[in-house]
């Protein structure tokens, strides 16, 4: 998801929200300038998955591989 940072400041619950299913990327001037992800996401690209079962690395490693191209395509920019 691709929002202003207007959008985003009139909204900010809304994108929260939306942050705990998918990345939310906002732009400013019509440029990626920030992108909210869950505290999950997080942990799951930094790697910080001590005390975290099986089953729940199992997810995190899914939902990363998930938005992947997202992150790839963000991180060349």
């Amino acid at each position: 998801m691709r929002v202003t940072s207007t959008e985003f400041q009139q909204n900010v619950g809304t994108y929260s929200d939306a942050a705990q299913r998918e990345p939310v990327i906002i732009t400013s001037h019509n440029r990626d300038r920030l992108v909210l992800l869950s505290a999950e996401e997080y942990r799951s690209l930094t790697g910080q998955t001590e005390g975290v079962s099986e089953e729940r690395k199992r997810l995190i490693r899914e939902r990363a591989e998930y938005h992947r191209n997202t992150i790839i395509e963000l991180a060349n920019r």
